[in-house]
């Protein structure tokens, strides 16, 4: 009896976790939508002078944020929920998770191209002109880097 009131808790908080993870990740999309909207209104009030492309870059930040959300969100449904039918109508080539590890190395591979293209639109932000402290972003890169690379290994 406690077993199978533990099971419906269990399975209840996952359900919750991965239908917040896909509102955050409608929430980010949503966001880069309008940032690439801005972007463009921008481009043609403005002009090129004023640098739309930075706010495209931020777009895609959102983006990237968004499917790091996604990825966890159907990961964990996927593992937790192996019999949810709508899975196997689904074809996702990209999201082949068999165990935590599997999710484990897709997500650190998002949030490795994430952090990539965030370092990549502060460069490009600041004009050269970068913080001490922006140096946490590469240094987070390349642990990130080593960590998935002694993953697969």
């Amino acid at each position: 009896m406690i077993s199978i009131f533990m099971n419906r808790i269990f399975r209840t908080a996952i359900t919750i976790i991965s239908l917040t993870m896909f509102v955050n990740f409608l929430f980010a999309a949503g966001m880069g939508v309008y940032k690439t909207f801005h972007a463009f209104t921008v481009l043609y009030t403005e002009g090129a002078e004023a640098r739309p492309g930075i706010h495209v870059l931020e777009s895609l930040d959102l983006f990237l944020i968004g499917l790091v959300f996604l990825i966890v969100s159907l990961g964990f449904m996927k593992l937790f929920y192996p019999e949810f039918k709508w899975f196997h109508s689904l074809h996702l080539p990209w999201l082949k998770v068999d165990d935590f590890v599997q999710l484990k190395q897709l997500t650190w591979n998002a949030i490795l191209l994430t952090l990539l293209i965030v370092f990549g639109s502060h460069v490009l932000k600041g004009n050269g002109q970068l913080e001490w402290n922006m140096l946490i972003i590469p240094i987070a890169v390349a642990l990130f880097s080593i960590s998935a690379k002694l993953l697969k290994h």
